[in-house]
């Protein structure tokens, strides 16, 4: 299980919609679907969209219709704690 991790559940979002992430510090990223939410916490292979926020905000967007769930964490950097906020832009 993967630990200091935020997972925001985005509900069903529509292609070409913009997530945009506020953080406080530099942070990973994850776009991702349920089966993909799930087996990032259970540390197994997942596909993702997203990568280090190195600018804020940190804009992803949706790449086909379906549930989606970003994941924040701060796993291989140098930062333990963060704050993050997520909304949909458009």
């Amino acid at each position: 299980m993967v630990s200091d991790v935020t997972v925001f559940d985005l509900g069903w979002l529509s292609r070409a919609i913009i997530v945009r992430v506020e953080l406080d510090v530099m942070a990973n990223v994850r776009l991702m679907t349920k089966a993909n939410i799930d087996a990032y916490k259970k540390r197994i292979a997942y596909r993702m969209i997203g990568g280090v926020a190195t600018i804020r905000p940190f804009d992803v967007t949706i790449p086909v219709d379906g549930h989606w769930y970003v994941a924040v964490d701060t796993e291989g950097l140098t930062v333990s704690r963060f704050r993050a906020e997520v909304t949909i832009v458009a």
